[in-house]
């Protein structure tokens, strides 16, 4: 059976189109600092696209996947990005702190809500 975009699920739709976009956010500024900014490569943030390939790959291969692994890696993505926002801040002038994180940082972790949120409506599917 061969991939077809028209018979996908609503929630594999998401799954795709958060893998899509988070793709996309790769090249956005990851870290905005105003003379400086990082995109996500320069910020290795396609290390995180790791926990994207499970239900990617079976998504595209249309094989059926474990909808409680796919939310695990959803799950840990989700506080992996969390983590990695929180540590954008840097200490400036008497000790206030600002986090640096940039609009394709931002646009990623929507992504990895979207991705996780998908994957637990996955699971009520099944």
């Amino acid at each position: 059976m061969d991939f077809d975009w028209k018979t996908l699920g609503t929630n594999k739709k998401i799954i795709l189109g958060s893998f899509v976009a988070s793709l996309f956010s790769l090249f956005l500024p990851w870290v905005d600092m105003q003379i400086i900014t990082l995109n996500g490569f320069q910020q290795q943030g396609y290390l995180f696209l790791i926990c994207f390939i499970y239900p990617l790959y079976c998504i595209l291969s249309v094989k059926e996947h474990n909808a409680v692994a796919s939310l695990s890696l959803g799950v840990l993505t989700v506080i992996l990005t969390i983590w990695f926002i929180t540590t954008k801040s840097v200490e400036i002038y008497e000790g206030e702190s600002v986090n640096v994180a940039g609009s394709g940082l931002w646009l990623f972790a929507l992504c990895t809500f979207a991705f996780t949120f998908a994957c637990f409506k996955e699971l009520d599917e099944d």
